[in-house]
């Protein structure tokens, strides 16, 4: 896997736990658009994102979304344009994925879109 499409793997992590939790339904999600949007395989994303899942939690990212911000600061910078927005569809999708959007989730999905679309 490349080191873009493992940012993009990274974000999308991070988004996942922006409300808490990480929900099955939310890294599935993750595994099968990045498998086929990344072209990388289900396993390889999914180890990936476990581990980031992992390490933005013991972070302190879930529940704070200057933290998470932060954070995805780091990540996308090196992204080209292009990538960046990819990455923020698939953040959009996993943090609407539960059709609910929490009071930690709707800040970071803000200032995420300003800081990509800028």
């Amino acid at each position: 896997m490349n080191s873009a499409a493992e940012n993009i793997v990274k974000l999308a992590a991070l988004a996942s736990v922006i409300d808490g939790k990480a929900t099955d339904e939310e890294k599935n999600f993750i595994v099968i658009e990045g498998s086929h949007l990344l072209k990388t395989s289900e396993d390889e994303i999914r180890g990936l994102m476990d581990l980031w899942i992992g390490i933005y939690q013991s972070k302190g990212a879930a529940n704070n979304p200057g933290t998470a911000l932060n954070l995805a600061l780091e990540v996308l910078k090196p992204l080209k344009s292009s990538q960046k927005h990819l990455a923020f569809h698939i953040c959009e999708e996993v943090i609407h994925i539960d059709k609910k959007v929490t009071e930690s989730e709707l800040p970071f999905i803000m200032a995420l879109q300003g800081l990509v679309f800028s």
